[in-house]
């Protein structure tokens, strides 16, 4: 799919200004909780979170739970699990990080390595389709949400801004106007991939175009 190439720079906000981006991105997960509580799917295994961490209805998750045991990093948006007896690849649903492979582009490596952190081989997640969405893309691989305990990582990836929303065809699903606001937030303070590749455009309804890596 081709990617439109930025057409400005997003202007640089004064330092003595902006607020710390710990304090930032640590705002921009209250907001996510309080606006996604009510939509939060319960864990297929109940021994990845308490109770009390789960406040959504347990009569709406999202279709297609299950439990993968992930074998590797991909990229900063595609990673390898194990289901069962299946080797499956999955690409972290609503989202879109930077290339590190064809045609590698700024912030790539960053979002793999940072994609790395958050889940190590050998680790247990829990995916989740969206009934509002594909199942899996032109290429074959599963599209879904990656839960690490109670932590959706698609959304961490975004609030860290080593990825950004992408709603491919324009369609929304359950967490577009969580991932939406704290893609903004990330932004504002000039995370990850917003400070490390000024000339990127905000673009949701496009594929993430960082431009090429620096030097």
């Amino acid at each position: 799919m081709g990617r439109p190439r930025a057409s400005a720079r997003h202007a640089a906000v004064s330092a003595a200004t902006r607020p710390a981006p710990r304090l930032l991105l640590a705002i921009a997960f209250a907001m996510l909780a309080t606006s996604t509580a009510a939509a939060m799917p319960m864990p297929a295994d109940a021994t990845e979170a308490s109770g009390s961490a789960w406040r959504g209805s347990p009569a709406t998750p999202p279709a297609a739970a299950q439990v993968a045991t992930v074998r590797k990093v991909v990229d900063g948006d595609t990673i390898d699990v194990r289901i069962g007896s299946a080797n499956v690849r999955v690409r972290l649903l609503q989202i879109d990080a930077p290339e590190v492979h064809s045609g590698p582009e700024c912030w790539g490596r960053q979002a793999s390595a940072a994609l790395a952190r958050l889940l190590r081989p050998g680790q247990v997640v829990t995916l989740y389709a969206d009934p509002a969405l594909d199942r899996t893309d032109r290429y074959g691989r599963a599209l879904r949400y990656v839960f690490r305990g109670t932590t959706n990582v698609n959304v961490r990836m975004v609030a860290q801004g080593d990825a950004a929303p992408y709603f491919y065809d324009g369609e929304r699903g359950r967490y577009a106007a969580g991932l939406e606001r704290v893609a903004l937030s990330a932004r504002r303070a000039r995370l990850g991939l917003w400070g490390g590749c000024p000339g990127t455009v905000y673009d949701p309804e496009h594929a993430l175009d960082t431009g090429p890596p620096p030097g």
